[in-house]
């Protein structure tokens, strides 16, 4: 896909993205509220392993561990949506074993490589997205990076290895708008 291209579904995905999230044509979402939304539109657009959502009455589970850049944004956003039927219910610890509910998504808030180390080794290979804003977070294994353009629009990087490996499969709309890397060794 030439960049031209890849460039057009991006902005189209995000005009998606803010449209669903933001009902005001007026109002010019956060970086914060963008990254919130974002989280929602992956859970619409991965498909986790067989059992993980066999349950209508199960809610969807956002977790976020560490450090909160959202705050009440991510209520505010994206709080009374429905996944693929089911509810959001999103969760908040300080790391990830803390953790007393199996999530579909982490949200690392994590910035140094130890605590990201971390989180990441105590999920394991488990069927979880895992995505943070930290730099390199990609590259280090996980599976989703956010990062800002250098017009400050968000945009992300996707770790297809790290998503493989745990059962999950990201739809090809994703894909095309996202920066594929390889982990680093």
């Amino acid at each position: 896909m030439s960049r031209r291209s890849r460039a057009s579904v991006f902005v189209a995905l995000t005009a998606l993205v803010t449209a669903s999230a933001f009902a005001q044509t007026s109002y010019q979402p956060t970086e914060i509220e963008v990254k919130a939304a974002f989280l929602y539109h992956f859970a619409q657009l991965v498909t986790w392993p067989e059992g993980v959502e066999s349950d209508p009455d199960a809610p969807m589970v956002i977790a976020i561990v560490g450090p909160d850049p959202f705050g009440e944004k991510l209520e505010a956003t994206i709080g009374d949506q429905k996944v693929k039927g089911h509810p959001l219910k999103i969760v908040r610890v300080a790391s990830a074993s803390e953790l007393t509910t199996s999530p579909q998504i982490v949200f690392v808030g994590a910035a140094d490589r130890y605590d990201i180390d971390k989180a990441l080794t105590a999920l394991g290979k488990t069927p979880v997205l895992t995505v943070s804003a930290a730099n390199g977070f990609a590259r280090k294994g996980g599976m989703i990076e956010f990062r800002l353009t250098r017009d400050r629009r968000v945009t992300f990087d996707i770790n297809v290895q790290a998503a493989a490996s745990a059962g999950l499969k990201m739809s090809s709309q994703l894909l095309k708008i996202a920066h594929i890397v390889e982990p680093s060794r």
